[in-house]
């Protein structure tokens, strides 16, 4: 990853950036889907706030990059333990439905409030430091923050939290029994996710050097829960190849044809069928098949 800017052309390293900060949304939102079983359709609502937390404080406010990054996984974690206060009373259908409302409700704010958010218009003059104006600056900054927060999530989902997270993810009823809060450890999960959807956020707001109500789309939403069932679940890594695979079959198909999103929309659906796992959960069950046959 750090050759890459030797090998890449400035577009690629552009989409190679972009990639970096969408597998850390997803990653972030695997915590709560693949590692706690909960279906989140709103990851998007968290990552609009963590984007336009650092974009009002640096262009309505004048606060310096680095306060105004840090301030956004703050914002988001806030904001997620609110909403996540009222999704965790609910569970399977309910919850999806209820963070999905809520990350409406946000896109709601954004795009209605013009004094603050700049409404539909968005924030377009976010002012970022020149440094990053150079492709292979951002590409370094982003890789190191995308770095250091994944590896932290890796701690996070391998620690005993984390395995307590997946065994309520296995059978809530049963760690429940035993005399776990499942609701404080979900509650737990939904605000850890938040802060790192803020941070993507935030990083997306620098590299752009705007914000958009798009950003708290559904639809934005709909892109991280693909990318993760494409790359799979029940891996770390899943949502790290989802978002390879997905950047690099939007940007090809795109080249060739306006009607891109049927074409991608109808290889995604061979790919989940083909792999109920995942691309990185088939391959790891094909690879531990083929060493028993072996053994």
């Amino acid at each position: 990853m750090v050759a890459l800017p030797y090998f890449l052309g400035q577009s690629w390293l552009s989409i190679t950036t972009e990639m970096l900060i969408l597998a850390l949304a997803a990653s972030a939102l695997n915590i709560m889907l693949g590692y706690t079983g909960m279906v989140s359709f709103g990851p998007a609502g968290l990552y609009a706030v963590g984007a336009y937390t650092t974009g009002v404080l640096m262009e309505k406010l004048g606060w310096g990059m680095l306060p105004a990054t840090l301030a956004a996984p703050v914002m988001a974690g806030l904001v997620g333990a609110l909403v996540g206060w009222f999704c965790v009373r609910r569970s399977a259908v309910y919850f999806a439905l209820l963070t999905l409302a809520f990350s409406q409700v946000i896109w709601t704010v954004i795009f209605q409030w013009y004094s603050v958010t700049g409404g539909d218009d968005g924030l377009v003059s976010v002012p970022v430091p020149d440094f990053f104006f150079e492709v292979t600056n951002c590409y370094y900054f982003m890789l190191a923050v995308v770095s250091v927060c994944l590896f932290a999530i890796w701690k996070i989902v391998n620690s005993p939290f984390g395995m307590t997270l997946q065994a309520i993810r296995e059978n809530s009823n049963r760690v429940e029994f035993i005399g776990v809060n499942v609701k404080l450890y979900q509650l737990a999960s939904f605000v850890i996710s938040s802060m790192f959807l803020g941070i993507a956020g935030s990083m997306y707001c620098v590299f752009s050097g705007s914000a958009f109500p798009d950003y708290a789309y559904w639809v934005k939403s709909a892109d991280m829960l693909v990318i993760c069932l494409l790359g799979g679940i029940y891996n770390f890594f899943g949502p790290l190849v989802g978002t390879v695979v997905y950047t690099v079959l939007t940007k090809i198909i795109s080249e060739y044809t306006m009607h891109w999103h049927l074409i991608l929309g109808g290889i995604i659906v061979l790919i989940i069928l083909a792999m109920r796992k995942g691309v990185v959960g088939t391959l790891s069950a094909y690879w531990a098949g083929r060493k028993s046959e072996a053994a």
